[in-house]
């Protein structure tokens, strides 16, 4: 009896300071006219993007402000949420939850505690991808109601509530979501305790999405036909007259015009099927300055000669290595052979075999192909060669 009567006066007190605090009350209006602002706010940027609404149930636990005396720091929330995109990365979502709290036996309250959030939350997320991180914020209204079987009344009333958090969103095809969400609440609460007028209460939640279309990199975009530039029309292709008669030795060129019948195989011919004098000119096979070694910009070239030599199979070449005028006879033939070596060593280790290669041979200055009287003649000069054999 003596505990219960403590409690009772304990309690009444507690109704006393209540009354004296100057708290402005929250109304549904007030609600209201907070969601009509975070509205108009996202209004410019919602014009230019298509409505893709979604519905969005969670379920999620509370850890609660310990001055609620509540008896469990963990409780269960459940909500909705409709949204939609307002720019290609932010969301805007109106949001509703519920949760249901046990006093603490410890406390001196008997009975519970309910509130019912609405919020509007921005959403903004970093990636176009189908993992986006974000973050939120978020405003709403809370109304809070408190019944206290020990005197037999209730307490309730609308409370403002801000609200952050970070989370991530998976899109799991066009029309479903998943995310999951860490966020604190600053809950205004001036009705469930007595004395008491502002809580932070932390939720982690994760909710599954329906509609939406996805992330926004998945968004349709309207195309007026008349921007479309026109696809030209193609002619339709000439009927190509039956040959005249059939290519034996598959050269490419018809018999009726073959006057060299029974090229070998892979051989390069001419037009009028013969065998053609063929030399794959490697200019721009380049060696650092009185040496054989082979630059960066030469193996890119060398490379393309395997791949000629690879479509022609049948092909044999001789390598062959020239240089200008510029220095003794005995030097620059020594230089040509070197360097000639080096293009052949080059072309077997890429597994074109030695017996298609003659040479390696160096020919100096002997052969020039230009003037060596000036720097462009003598640049020609300076060149490797990969001679096409009879």
């Amino acid at each position: 009896m003596a505990y219960n009567y403590a409690r009772r006066c304990r309690f009444a007190a507690l109704r006393v300071l209540n009354k004296n605090q100057k708290v402005t009350p929250m109304t549904p209006k007030n609600l209201a006219v907070l969601i009509a602002l975070t509205l108009g706010a996202a209004t410019v940027q919602a014009q230019d993007y298509p409505t893709n609404w979604y519905i969005a149930p969670s379920l999620g636990v509370v850890s609660t402000d310990d001055d609620r005396f509540v008896d469990h720091d963990a409780t269960e929330v459940i909500g909705l949420g409709f949204g939609r995109l307002i720019a290609p990365r932010s969301s805007l979502e109106f949001g509703f939850d519920y949760i249901l709290r046990d006093f603490d036996d410890d406390s001196i309250y008997v009975g519970d505690t309910r509130s019912l959030a609405v919020t509007a939350s921005l959403r903004h997320f970093f990636t176009d991808s189908s993992w986006r991180p974000y973050v939120m914020a978020g405003l709403g209204m809370s109304y809070n109601r408190a019944d206290d079987q020990l005197l037999g009344g209730t307490i309730d009333g609308w409370d403002p509530i801000a609200q952050v958090g970070v989370g991530l969103q998976h899109d799991c095809g066009d029309d479903m979501q998943i995310r999951t969400e860490l966020s604190y609440r600053a809950d205004y609460d001036n009705h469930s305790i007595p004395d008491k007028s502002e809580y932070g209460d932390v939720f982690l939640t994760a909710a599954l999405m329906f509609g939406g279309g996805g992330s926004s990199s998945s968004e349709s975009t309207a195309v007026d036909p008349a921007d479309v530039p026109a696809e030209p029309v193609a002619d339709a292709p000439a009927e190509t007259p039956p040959p005249a008669s059939g290519d034996g030795d598959n050269d490419g060129v018809l018999d009726a015009d073959d006057k060299c019948p029974g090229s070998k195989p892979g051989e390069v011919v001419g037009p009028d099927g013969c065998p053609q004098s063929v030399v794959i000119d490697l200019r721009g096979v380049n060696f650092e300055f009185d040496k054989s070694d082979l630059t960066a910009e030469s193996v890119a070239i060398l490379d393309q000669a395997v791949d000629v030599l690879n479509r022609y199979p049948a092909m044999k070449v001789e390598v062959a290595g020239h240089t200008d005028a510029i220095g003794t006879d005995a030097y620059n033939q020594g230089l040509s052979e070197r360097r000639a070596k080096a293009v052949h060593q080059f072309l077997t280790g890429k597994g074109i075999d030695a017996s298609r290669l003659a040479g390696p041979n160096g020919y100096g200055e002997a052969q020039p192909i230009d003037s060596n009287d000036n720097a462009d003649g003598r640049a020609r000069n300076r060149r490797t060669e990969l001679v096409k054999q009879q």
